[in-house]
């Protein structure tokens, strides 16, 4: 089977998912409770060189799978989503394996691997999702690595699963994705923050007036830069600080490039799991924006928290 047909199959399975699961399709999809509603029971530990792996009910208990607490959160969704594609397509017992990564793929794979991975990208970017996602950048379309980016933060998928699936969404050709998949993340990241610390696995969020009023998703370590004349956060919620982790006055220090504290946030532990993050800007009206903390995902997902 060839990458073209598998994503013709997953296309078209994924798109059933969204319908039969309740995942919306307009903005970030909740991979883990459409997983729950699945019937498939997850679990999150540290695997070492495994992705995840999905067990099916083929030996008369529920199905179910794990995913490796040692990736990032957004590493951690596109393993669940290629998880989900396993049983939604009626694969069988699968283990994945790192060489599986979303930035590796391989004329090498088997037909039900390339399946799997061509639902992961569907049912984590349908096409109304990627367009709120551009909506949200300020963008019609993306014209750079860092536009990408920026589009997989609202998504919540690796930058490389963006890119490849630009692609099969027709917003962008071969060509740019060969290129664009040379810009590493942790460059895009630098780039769009100025050169402030951000950890490995942590992620820049550049914000700009059409996000105002969206949903964002964070983690621990995330960074969150004001991109509006004027902007600068007020009042910050208990858990954000002006500061990078570890780094105390650090700031100031890092070049003209760099946003003054009140124009960036850093995410810590203590964040609630939901609240309202506001600035101020030169327009008339506060910017406001939602964050929800993504839960920690080790042991059963009924207790994460």
């Amino acid at each position: 089977m060839s990458w073209n047909d598998a994503h013709g199959a997953a296309m078209i399975a994924a798109a059933q998912a969204h319908q039969e699961l309740g995942a919306r399709v307009d903005d970030y999809v909740d991979v883990f409770g459409a997983l729950r509603r699945a019937g498939v029971e997850v679990m999150g530990q540290k695997l070492g060189g495994l992705l995840g792996l999905y067990v099916d009910s083929s030996s008369g208990v529920a199905a179910g799978c794990l995913v490796n607490t040692g990736l990032e959160e957004v590493a951690m969704r596109h393993t669940a989503a290629h998880e989900l594609g396993h049983h939604r397509m009626f694969h069988g017992t699968s283990i994945d394996h790192q060489d599986q990564a979303s930035g590796r793929w391989g004329d090498g794979w088997p037909q039900h691997e390339r399946e799997a991975e061509a639902f992961a990208s569907w049912f984590l970017m349908p096409r109304p999702a990627a367009r709120t996602a551009l909506d949200r950048c300020g963008l019609q379309l993306p014209e750079a690595p860092a536009d990408a980016y920026r589009m997989a933060r609202w998504l919540g998928v690796p930058y490389a699963t963006a890119v490849r699936h630009l692609v099969r969404l027709k917003v962008i050709d071969r060509h740019d994705e060969t290129e664009w998949l040379k810009h590493s993340p942790a460059d895009l990241k630098s780039q769009l923050s100025g050169g402030l610390p951000v950890d490995r696995q942590a992620h820049v969020h550049l914000l700009n007036p059409e996000a105002f009023g969206a949903t964002l998703h964070v983690t621990a370590g995330d960074c969150l830069v004001l991109a509006m004349p004027g902007g600068r956060f007020v009042d910050p919620p208990a858990g954000m600080s002006s500061s990078a982790p570890d780094t105390p006055g650090q700031l100031t220090l890092l070049g003209p490039l760099t946003p003054e504290p009140a124009r960036a946030l850093w995410v810590g532990d203590g964040l609630a799991e939901e609240t309202v993050l506001s600035s101020v800007t030169d327009a008339a009206e506060p910017f406001l924006i939602s964050l929800r903390r993504t839960p920690s995902r080790e042991g059963s997902d009924h207790f994460w928290s």
